[in-house]
Formats: structure tokens, C-alpha cells, sequence
């Protein structure tokens, strides 16, 4: 395995571990914001201490990661870092013990308590978005999803999308499904998917990284920085890339072009990825080209997708069982 083979390695390992804890602790100061009670000092100084951990490990990364994902991760962590800030707002000031012997104190008992008693509300963000707009859209089944099923996020997100079983996710544009590569769209940093089902993911572009785990018989439309999908199976995959798409422990997945989707020009070469792709598969070693992908044929393109909504769950299968691998 070459050196640049080694790095993409562990830049994509990393930013699993980094993405997981990173997300862990997200749920935790969420958990602890929309608490009606006080957050313990106790639990504050865990996260405190779990954060510095990460930060150490995302600064002894430094220099094996791509410039974009290390600036990423550590706008992440100053997210978290400043959370954990307003958590610590909320607890109340203790005096010290000789102070309130002082005989000044004793004659104006009450002087302190309104100062005492306003410490401010958390607020309780919704149950799908943690502190640092990490949107969430799961566990669904037979339903059509679009940007009106997400939270609005004032700022660029990550999206975890799971557990989705028989459905259609729609995230591109109003307007034509983008047509236009330029037409305004959702900004996101990064996606994470999981544990999908017969579901097509019509995603707009991410600036940093994709990654796919447990995918079988899905489409994927999307434009992204790096692109890594592992463990799946008959998955269609429309990509726009700048770097080599990777795949690991997968079979039956098949490469077109994002841009040809979008354009919905069905035209070109049949023999070689469009758009100058290429394709790194780590679980075949060997010269030989990897049987676990191809580029997806002429016939097999799709030229009509379901941008529209659907509300019925018959249509939406029928719209499943004619476009899915």
C-alpha cells in the first residue's frame, strides 16, 4: 500500500472514531440542556475532560488529515467547547464560607439572593438536532422525505441519515432538481448514512466528506470532497468527486456521474467512468480490476427520478420497485 493509499486510510478511519465521539458528546450536553434540572458539576467536568481528549487526539492527527477536514473538526470542537461554556453559565455561583460570617453580610441577609436566583433557562433544542447542528433523519419506512422533514439549520450542518427502510430522500433544490449545479441548495459540511433499505438519497452537494455504511439496494445522487461507502450491497451510486471514490467490504455497487443525472444525458462511454472517476476498492488487493464494482451501463440509467412529492405509500413502492438496482 502506497503512502497516499496509507494517509486516505487513515484520514477516512479517523474521521469515523472523530465523527462517533464527536456525536457522543453532542448528545450528551443536548441531554443535559433540555434537563428541567440544574447540570451537575460533576457531569460538566466528564465532558469537559472527554473534549480536551478529543482535542488532544485531533491535534496529534495534524498533518495526516486533508487541510479541510482538520479545520472542520476543529470548528466542531469549538462548537462543543462553547456549549459547554453556556452549560457552565447555568450553574449557580457558590459564595465562599468566611464571607458569610462577615458581620456586613449578616445585617442584609437577602442582598444576594435575587442575583442567586436568575440564573437563566436552557433551552431545549428539538429532539433531532444537538447543540451544533448535527441533524438527524431516522428511522423511517415507506415515506417520502425532503428538506421540510429537517430541522432549519441557520448554519452548514452535518446530516446523519439511518435506519431508513423503502424510502425516497429528497434534499436537492426546488427548482428542477437542480438543473443548474449553481442553484441555491442545502449546505452541508458532511453525511453520514447508515443501515438503509430499497431507499433513494437525492442529496445536494457537501463540502467535506461522505460515509455510507450498510446500504442494500439503494441509489445515492450526491457531490461531495471524499466519498467512502462500506459493507453494502446493489447500490447505484451518481457521484461528483475531485478525489477517488473507496469502497471496502462491499459487492454489486455501480459508478455513474452526478452531473450526467443532473443534465439527464444517458449518452457516453460505456467502457470507463465519465467525468475523469475512479474507484479504490481496499478489500481487493490484487492488479487485477476489483469484481465488487463497475460502471453502472446505458441501460441501466435513470432518467426520470421522483422529485415530486409522494403521499401515497403504493405509488411510492411502485416508484421503488421500477428505479432501484
Amino acid at each position: 500500500m502506497d503512502s497516499d493509499t496509507k494517509t486516505w486510510s487513515f484520514s477516512q478511519e479517523f474521521s469515523v472514531q472523530f465523527q462517533a465521539s464527536r456525536t457522543d458528546l453532542e448528545s450528551r450536553v443536548a441531554a443535559l440542556r433540555s434537563s428541567t434540572i440544574t447540570p451537575a458539576p460533576d457531569a460538566i467536568q466528564s465532558l469537559s475532560q472527554d473534549l480536551a481528549k478529543l482535542t488532544k487526539t485531533l491535534a496529534d492527527a495534524t498533518g495526516s488529515l486533508p487541510n479541510y477536514a482538520q479545520r472542520q473538526y476543529e470548528l466542531q470542537l469549538k462548537g462543543l467547547d462553547k456549549s459547554l461554556e453556556e452549560l457552565r453559565s447555568l450553574i449557580p455561583k457558590t459564595k465562599f464560607a468566611f464571607k458569610r460570617r462577615l458581620p456586613m453580610q449578616s445585617s442584609a441577609p437577602t442582598s444576594a439572593s435575587p442575583a442567586s436566583a436568575a440564573v437563566p433557562a436552557a433551552s431545549s433544542p428539538p429532539p433531532y438536532m444537538s447543540a451544533s447542528t448535527n441533524l438527524i433523519l431516522s428511522s423511517h419506512s415507506l415515506r417520502y422525505l425532503s428538506k421540510n422533514s429537517l430541522p432549519s439549520a441557520p448554519h452548514v450542518s452535518d446530516l446523519t441519515i439511518s435506519d431508513l427502510n423503502k424510502c425516497v430522500v429528497n434534499l436537492l433544490p426546488d427548482t428542477g432538481g437542480e438543473a443548474a449545479e449553481g442553484s441555491s441548495s442545502m449546505e452541508l459540511s458532511g453525511l453520514h448514512i447508515r443501515n438503509l433499505t430499497d431507499t433513494i438519497l437525492l442529496l445536494p452537494n457537501t463540502q467535506g466528506s461522505v460515509l455510507l455504511h450498510d446500504l442494500h439496494r439503494c441509489i445515492v445522487v450526491v457531490g461531495c470532497h471524499q466519498f467512502r461507502i462500506h459493507t453494502s450491497t446493489s447500490v447505484d451510486v451518481y457521484l461528483s468527486i475531485p478525489s477517488t471514490a473507496v469502497i471496502e467490504h462491499c459487492s454489486r455497487i455501480r459508478f455513474s456521474s452526478r452531473s450526467r443525472m443532473l443534465s439527464q444525458e444517458t449518452s457516453g462511454s460505456e467502457s470507463a467512468l465519465p467525468d475523469g472517476l475512479s474507484v479504490q476498492d481496499f478489500s481487493h488487493i490484487k492488479s487485477a480490476p476489483s469484481p465488487n464494482w463497475s460502471v453502472l451501463p446505458r441501460e441501466a440509467f435513470v432518467d426520470k427520478w421522483p422529485v415530486g412529492t409522494i403521499t401515497s405509500e403504493r405509488e411510492l413502492e411502485e416508484q421503488l420497485d421500477t428505479l432501484l438496482p
